[in-house]
């Protein structure tokens, strides 16, 4: 895994609230009064080459990526909290509006198939008219640029987000939709991987898709969609979807989604990840009309979304504790960077409470974290870095800073390790202890993002 230094990148615009009204983007009710709110979108980014593998587990400790930059949000600065989403058939309940959607479909696609029983509706009847269909087909490959393709997102992005049209270029297309962090091997895949993404062969034991791929949408051989969709070990991710607004009466969206949890469900991926849902951006909301779980980043446990629902009220930041628990208030919690599912951790069956009032609205926790960068700087040579390198002090869902104090007092972390780097292109390994404190410093924000085991088996590019 090869990545660029963590940059931290605060811009005044948001696309997930641009158009709100609303002024109370506060990630705690503290923040209420303590000063007047900026909107403004804060992120950890890189620019990074890695496996699908390597994605995959990102993905699951709140990464997302863009082309090739992957990115996680400042949950407590900025104006929109951005949470990791995932569902799976079994946990989604079709609604009336669900129901709809694929009964419109069905009738524009396949009007000969067979009506349902009375009062009652089987999502398999999706799958039979798309098979059964001569006017609709859907056509996977690699991610990749076609004018037409191109064509589809400019008027997509012009109609629905009201882009300018000089603003949406060839090149923009290509680095959003077409551009991955994908190794050669896993974008292009094999002609066996798409045949069994094929309708006819999903009841078959095939091979799985590991890569970016485009769903191509085609009605009576035009092209009126594009899903872009990471096929990942542990699930299909949601990357972005175009339609054509001429056929907005088909709800593709809606049905896109559908459409690829069956997918995941017949073809045996685990999860179907739906992106990131934001509490603040109607336009996101929908999302938990297909259920699922969020992830905390902070304890690193998959919830289901209606056992933290209450808490996601008004954009707020959440960080679940069980009732009854006692929690040291003068601390964030440790990370390991990996995380697990509600049923395998200590809140099963828990009443569950936010806490992040506790920690991240407490005066104590933010007074030693600071204690902990002073001391780190004097004793271990790990000065504050520049502008946008630097980290702030506390970033929920990060490696907190006395968790790095820790390892260097236990020797978990010393002069002795090393890492791989990129200087003038070329690879080296180097030791903390051969290092300037500004690059010790560069290690330890690589470490606060990524995690000790990661840091330690990357490949850092230095410049």
């Amino acid at each position: 895994m090869l990545v660029s230094i963590p940059q931290y990148i605060s811009r005044s615009h948001c696309g997930y609230c641009d158009d709100s009204e609303k002024d109370d983007f506060y990630a705690l009710e503290s923040q209420l009064h303590s000063h007047p709110f900026e909107k403004k979108s804060v992120i950890i980014g890189s620019v990074a080459q890695f496996t699908c593998q390597e994605y995959d587990e990102l993905m699951n400790i709140g990464y997302r990526r863009s082309g090739d930059f992957i990115y996680k949000s400042d949950l407590l600065k900025t104006c929109c909290r951005l949470y990791t989403i995932r569902t799976c058939l079994s946990m989604c309940k079709l609604t009336k509006e669900h129901r709809k959607v694929i009964n419109r479909f069905i009738k524009e696609i396949c009007p000969d198939l067979p009506p349902a029983k009375k009062n009652t509706f089987d999502l398999e009847r999706l799958y039979e008219a798309q098979i059964q269909s001569t006017r609709f087909r859907t056509k996977f490959e690699p991610a990749g640029y076609s004018d037409e393709k191109f064509a589809l997102y400019k008027k997509y992005q012009v109609t629905i987000h009201n882009d300018d049209p000089e603003d949406v270029s060839e090149t923009s297309f290509e680095r959003f939709l077409c551009h991955t962090p994908f190794p050669e091997k896993e974008v292009k895949g094999d002609s066996d991987q798409f045949d069994g993404l094929k309708l006819e062969s999903w009841t078959e034991n095939n091979k799985l898709r590991i890569g970016p791929t485009h769903e191509c949408y085609y009605l009576d051989d035009k092209l009126i969609a594009i899903s872009v969709i990471d096929f990942l070990p542990s699930g299909v991710s949601s990357v972005y979807f175009i339609w054509d607004p001429d056929y907005a009466y088909l709800s593709l969206g809606t049905l896109s989604g559908l459409k690829e949890l069956q997918m995941c469900d017949k073809l045996g991926y685990d999860w179907y990840y739906l992106g990131l849902y934001v509490e603040d951006c109607p336009k996101m909301r929908y999302k938990q009309k297909f259920g699922g779980e969020i992830l905390d980043l902070c304890n690193e446990v998959y919830f289901p979304f209606d056992k933290v629902n209450p808490f996601l009220a008004n954009g707020r930041l959440f960080v679940a504790g069980a009732k009854g628990e006692t929690y040291d208030k003068e601390f964030e919690l440790e990370s390991n960077g990996y995380p697990i599912d509600y049923k395998d951790s200590i809140f099963n069956d828990r009443e569950l409470i936010n806490i992040a009032e506790d920690i991240y609205g407490n005066d104590k926790v933010l007074m030693e974290a600071q204690v902990v960068r002073k001391i780190l700087q004097e004793d271990f040579n790990i000065p504050e870095l520049d502008s946008q390198i630097s980290l702030p002090v506390q970033v929920p869902g990060i490696i907190p800073l006395w968790q790095i104090l820790d390892w260097f007092l236990t020797g978990v972390l010393d002069d002795n390790f090393t890492v791989k780097v990129l200087l003038r292109g070329r690879p080296m390994k180097l030791a903390l202890g051969d290092m300037t404190g500004e690059a010790r410093s560069i290690v330890i924000n690589f470490i606060r993002v990524f995690g000790l085991e990661r840091t330690s088996e990357m490949l850092i590019r230095f410049q």
